[in-house]
């Protein structure tokens, strides 16, 4: 099946969902904190209800192989763009160079890959949803280990790893080390990874059929929230962006070849390579991994920079750039899939 038309169908759906933020934004209708409160409903509450929900189906060995091979490529994924982002930007001023390459290796595969991949793939891929969370935990466990080493260089505000409600002393004052044993058991413990891996135990035991369908339902229900929700935070931090000067932007320009260009077809060719090699991937595999490496730079930028005084006015203009070039270059990327 051509999945092209579906994705450039939903991207476009996603892009309207925006402008409530960014309406909201511009007539002063959003209070201070308004968009980070969505973000963690999202995050915390509508998104594992997806998730869970994606692994409410009974055993199928296929889709467990294909977990296994969205999480290898996943982890090789994010090495790649690792290594390649840690050797970039090194001309940039310290702040931005720290959010280039954090920008560089975090896509927004949560806020933006997660909603279309469940909208355009899984009514005809069954466990892509599942796939995509798959990809989401090696993306929460290097967030919250070299995306926090990234930010910080190896300095934690408040000694305690790095919390989003943090209360943070002087930047300037306090330069502890980051645990990184913290940093791993944050990712370990995110919502996300915690659906997905209680989902897992329902998908491989009989579980699932117990499930009442009244939590179902409402399980549904705030499944709902996590496409439209999470493109309203979106458009919030849309209508923030200053074009000023943008377009003089050498490393800008570098930043959004590397997100949107050689990071994905980095993924399409590891998958081309497996395969003349004899190694077949399935197809949904294949579209959800390259999907999901080509999603825009994540929103959790914007938070880690405004967290560690990283120039956050900066790295919301790169993530908006990024959010709306996406819109062209995702379909013209999965084309090559």
């Amino acid at each position: 099946m051509n999945y092209v038309g579906p994705i450039i169908y939903n991207v476009a759906i996603l892009f309207i969902m925006m402008m409530p933020g960014v309406i909201m934004k511009k007539c002063n209708l959003s209070p201070d904190g308004f968009g980070k409160g969505i973000s963690k409903l999202v995050l915390y509450v509508a998104q594992p209800a997806l998730i869970f929900l994606a692994y409410l189906k009974d055993f199928d060995a296929n889709i467990l192989m294909n977990s296994i091979w969205v999480l290898a490529l996943s982890v090789l994924l994010h090495i790649i763009f690792s290594i390649i982002a840690l050797i970039s930007f090194k001309s940039a001023p310290d702040n931005m160079r720290r959010m280039l390459r954090f920008a560089t290796v975090f896509s927004n595969a949560a806020f933006m890959g997660i909603p279309l991949i469940g909208a355009a793939l899984e009514p005809t891929c069954p466990g892509a949803t599942m796939y995509a969370s798959i990809y989401n935990i090696t993306f929460n466990l290097f967030l919250w280990s070299l995306g926090v080493y990234i930010c910080t260089e190896d300095r934690d505000e408040d000694g305690d790893g790095v919390t989003d409600g943090d209360v943070l002393t002087d930047y300037h004052e306090v330069r502890k080390k980051v645990s990184l044993t913290a940093s791993i058991g944050k990712a370990l413990l995110h919502p996300v990874t915690l659906a997905a891996a209680l989902g897992l135990v329902f998908f491989i035991t009989p579980l699932n059929s117990y499930v009442p369908e009244i939590v179902t339902d409402a399980l549904t229900m705030l499944k709902n929230l996590v496409a439209p929700l999470s493109m309203v935070v979106i458009g919030l931090r849309l209508a923030d962006m200053s074009f000023k000067g943008m377009f003089k932007d050498k490393m800008m320009y570098h930043f959004l070849i590397l997100r949107h260009l050689i990071l994905p077809l980095s993924a399409v060719i590891i998958i081309r390579l497996l395969s003349l090699f004899g190694v077949q991937i399935d197809y949904a595999v294949s579209l959800v991994t390259v999907i999901l490496a080509a999603a825009p730079a994540a929103t959790s930028a914007t938070m880690f920079a405004e967290q560690y005084d990283c120039d956050a006015e900066y790295v919301s203009r790169l993530v908006t750039v990024s959010t709306l070039l996406s819109i062209i270059t995702m379909p013209l990327v999965i084309m090559l899939v």
